[in-house]
C-alpha cells in the first residue's frame, strides 16, 4: 500500500512543474524506487536540486526596467539642474556644470587628433567650425572685423559688388557674380537677396545706403569694419572668391563662430589657420576686455599666448588667458565639440 502510495505521488510529480516534484523527492529516494521523467527526460537527484530557485519568482519582472529607471533619474537630475540654472542669476549660473557633461581641456593639437576620431560617419562636404567666448561686454564694445587665412576654403561664394554701370563688365572680368548700382539697388528694393557677400567702394555707398533696410538685418550691408567697403574694388573681388576671407563678430555673451577649415584639410593646415584666427583675435582685443578689468598693458611682464607661437603682449598672462573664457573646435554639424584648454 504504501509503495503503491509511493509510486502514484512520483507519477504525479513526474507531470507537475520541478517545485512540486522537489516536494515528492524525499519520499522517492527514501523508498527505492527509481526516480520519476519530467518531459521525456530521466531526472537524477542533482538535476532535481538544481531546479530550486535560489531568488522569488518574477513573473512579471522586466530585465531593461533598471536602465528604464536610470534614464528616469537622469531626466529628473537634469531638470533638478535647469531649475538651479533659472534660479541663479549673473555669473552664478555660469558656475553650475552638468554632472553628464564634464569640461576636460585639450590641446590644439590633441583637440584636431580628437576631432578626426569621433567622425566616424562623414558628412559631406562638412567643415571645421572654431567656436569661442570671449570676456567682453558686448554693450560698449564690439569685436568684429575680417581676416585672410593662410588656407583659403573652396566655398561657392555669391559676390554682389556694387560700382558704377559702366564698370559692370571690368567687376564680373574679375570674378563677381553680380555688379552695377541701377539694376542691383532695383532688385534688392523688390525682395531679392541672391547673394552671400557685398562689395562697394566708397564713393558708391551713398547710393547703396537706400537699401539699407533690406541689407542691414541680414548683417549684408557693405562696411569698413567688416573689409567690404574698399578701395581696391578687383582685389576684394577675388579674395571673397578664393576663400581666404575670413569675417567674424562676438555675439550673444561674447561667442563667435568661425569656419576656418574643411574636411579634406590636413591637421597641419587646421591649426595654421587656427593659429592665425587666433593672433587675429589678440589683435583686434578692445581694451577693457583684460582679465583685471584695466588696459592690457596695465600689467607688466609678457603674457603666454593661446597657442604656442602666437605674439606676446605686455599685459600679464592673466589678464590675456583671461579673455578666451572657452574655446573648442567641431567638425561637421553633428560632430561633438572638442573643447581646448585656453590656459
Amino acid at each position: 500500500m504504501a509503495t503503491s502510495l509511493l509510486v502514484r505521488r512520483s507519477t504525479a510529480a513526474a507531470a507537475a512543474p520541478p517545485r512540486t516534484l522537489l516536494r515528492a523527492l524525499p519520499c522517492v529516494l527514501n523508498s527505492g524506487v527509481a526516480l520519476p521523467s519530467y518531459a521525456g527526460l530521466q531526472l537524477g537527484p542533482a538535476a532535481c536540486v538544481g531546479a530550486i530557485r535560489e531568488k522569488k519568482h518574477k513573473p512579471f519582472h522586466n530585465m531593461y526596467r533598471a536602465n528604464r529607471m536610470k534614464e528616469i533619474r537622469k531626466k529628473q537630475q537634469e531638470a533638478a539642474d535647469a531649475e538651479a540654472l533659472e534660479a541663479l542669476d549673473g555669473t552664478a549660473a555660469l558656475n553650475v556644470v552638468k554632472r553628464e557633461e564634464p569640461k576636460v581641456g585639450t590641446t590644439p593639437f590633441q583637440a584636431a587628433r580628437l576631432m578626426r576620431a569621433f567622425d566616424v560617419f562623414p558628412e559631406k562636404a562638412s567643415t571645421v567650425t572654431f567656436w569661442t567666448r570671449l570676456n567682453v561686454d558686448l554693450s560698449r564694445e564690439s569685436v568684429r572685423g575680417t581676416c585672410h587665412l593662410p588656407h583659403g576654403l573652396k566655398s561657392d561664394i555669391r559676390v554682389l559688388a556694387f560700382c558704377p554701370d559702366d564698370e559692370v563688365e571690368e567687376m564680373l572680368a574679375a570674378g563677381a557674380d553680380y555688379a552695377g548700382i541701377t539694376e542691383p539697388l532695383r532688385r534688392i528694393g523688390t525682395g531679392w537677396l541672391g547673394f552671400d557677400r557685398c562689395l562697394a567702394t566708397p564713393n558708391i555707398m551713398p547710393q547703396v545706403m537706400k537699401v539699407a533696410r533690406v541689407l542691414g538685418p541680414k548683417r549684408m550691408m557693405p562696411n569698413p569694419r567688416s573689409g567690404t567697403v574698399v578701395t581696391n574694388l578687383k582685389g576684394a573681388i577675388q579674395e571673397a572668391k578664393g576663400g581666404t576671407l575670413l569675417e567674424y563678430r562676438a555675439e550673444s555673451e561674447g561667442e563667435i563662430r568661425a569656419i576656418i577649415a574643411d574636411q579634406n584639410f590636413s591637421d597641419a593646415q587646421v591649426l595654421e589657420n587656427l593659429k592665425f584666427f587666433v593672433q587675429t583675435l589678440l589683435r583686434a582685443r578692445p581694451r577693457g576686455s583684460s582679465g583685471g578689468g584695466g588696459a592690457p598693458g596695465a600689467a607688466a611682464g609678457g603674457s603666454k599666448p593661446l597657442i604656442p607661437g602666437a605674439p606676446a603682449t605686455a599685459a600679464g598672462g592673466d589678464a590675456q588667458d583671461s579673455y578666451f573664457l572657452e574655446a573648442g573646435i567641431q567638425l561637421g554639424s553633428d560632430g561633438p565639440l572638442v573643447r581646448m584648454d585656453t590656459d
